[in-house]
């Protein structure tokens, strides 16, 4: 089952040219995220507003992906065919003609077919204005607000805008979906006949990174995602994504240069898997620790269960790479007194992790399990009472060397089954 991963502030939000080795890249604007938590490990100009272009296509893929199923039929209207630029990437669609869902988006992501996502845009929203409504608010469910989409294919209109973080933001969503995936690994494609022709229609991935055979030299077998994209307006646009171990990198760059948007890509990708390592910080099943657990009986709180504690999610954070667990301040804060109105899965606490004084990652503490004692234990105090109240309450009950004695036992048993990792820090709410 993959794992749910915690989104997590960190410490490397920052631009990330305070690193020493922070490359020097020649794009007017980028960006560089962990995949994962969505930790910021370089950005310049990131949320200056510009023209996507083709990688565009990147949220047109996404909705369809949402929407529409693989063996679904599109086809062709006479606006999809002959509403895109003369001379724009296309694979000759005819007006009548159809394709599978899965045809057309090997065509969108291999080949950065314009009609084709215009075809995709009419089947999941009515019409491609439609369709560039559907667009912009789902970029803004994942956080990208700087983002307005007008149409699915990223040809040039001044109303049409994204910046890289958003991009990043929107790449995230659909990066590790496993048909997302599956297409990215498909450097050609081909579509065998349609319902008009049965001329094979040969696809082939544009990206440089992802292809050997469209470029031996520049292909990187970690590149397991990614679209290229270029208007005159736009400049030279790119979105990659990469994984090595348990880093997954994405890089965006906007603005580039022909010569060197690719170059560019690779610093960034080479100074982040160099730079930058992922902790697992807590899984969600680990026990952190236990607590006690009470009923109310007469005023008086009983001990009546113990129950383990553990985190919600598990904890994921991206550091530099010389920094490790061990280096982490973790701070644990558990709500007191825990009565037995609480059950599985309830929310009691949270924990934190720091480096160097500034929090890295956090995530709410839940009650993972219960274990009923086979006899409830009193404490002698009303369960209202302040602190200072129970104690003297404590105090005076407790005159008796008897009641002094019982005391101490339950004190005893209760601190034996705290189980604490070695550097937690507590505070109680």
């Amino acid at each position: 089952m993959k794992r749910i991963l915690l989104i997590i502030v960190c410490l490397l939000l920052q631009t990330m040219n305070v690193y020493a080795n922070a490359p020097t890249i020649n794009a007017n604007i980028a960006i560089l995220m962990d995949a994962k938590t969505g930790t910021i490990l370089y950005e310049k100009n990131a949320y200056t507003q510009t023209y996507p272009a083709s990688i565009t296509k990147i949220m047109t893929a996404l909705l369809v992906i949402e929407n529409l199923s693989p063996t679904d039929i599109i086809k062709f209207s006479r606006e999809a065919i002959f509403s895109i630029e003369y001379g724009s990437s296309h694979i000759a669609m005819d007006v009548g003609e159809e394709l599978t869902v899965n045809q057309a988006l090997h065509a969108l992501l291999l080949n950065s077919a314009n009609e084709v996502a215009n075809g995709l845009a009419e089947a999941v929203g009515g019409s491609i204005e439609n369709f560039g409504a559907l667009m912009t608010a789902r970029a803004h469910s994942l956080g990208a607000t700087s983002t307005q989409f007008k149409n699915p294919h990223g040809l040039h209109d001044s109303e049409h805008y994204t910046t890289a973080y958003d991009m990043a933001l929107i790449t995230q969503a659909i990066y590790d979906n496993s048909y997302f995936l599956e297409i990215m690994d498909t450097p050609t494609y081909q579509i065998q006949s349609t319902n008009m022709t049965n001329e094979t229609i040969y696809l082939s991935q544009q990206h440089s990174l992802m292809n050997p055979i469209r470029d031996s030299q520049r292909f990187r077998s970690d590149v397991i995602g990614g679209k290229t994209g270029y208007t005159s307006q736009a400049g030279n646009t790119l979105v990659t994504v990469a994984r090595q171990g348990e880093v997954d990198l994405i890089v965006v760059i906007l603005q580039g240069d022909i010569s060197t948007y690719y170059a560019d890509t690779i610093k960034l990708l080479d100074y982040g898997f160099s730079s930058f390592q992922s902790l697992n910080l807590s899984l969600a099943d680990k026990t952190l620790t236990v607590a006690p657990l009470y009923s109310i009986q007469s005023g008086k709180l009983f001990e009546v269960a113990t129950c383990t504690i553990s985190t919600k999610e598990d904890v994921t954070a991206v550091v530099s790479a010389d920094v490790f667990e061990k280096d982490l301040d973790i701070e644990l804060n558990l709500e007191k007194n825990l009565t037995l109105g609480a059950s599985i899965g309830d929310v009691v606490g949270d924990i934190s992790y720091s480096y160097n004084g500034k929090k890295i990652a956090s995530t709410e503490l839940i009650i993972s399990s219960i274990d009923f004692l086979p006899a409830p234990q009193a404490y002698s105090f009303p369960a209202n009472e302040s602190d200072s109240t129970i104690l003297t309450s404590i105090i005076i009950a407790t005159m008796g060397v008897i009641a002094l004695a019982t005391l101490g036992y339950v004190y005893g048993k209760f601190r034996k089954k705290q189980k604490f990792y070695r550097s937690l820090k507590y505070k109680y709410k």
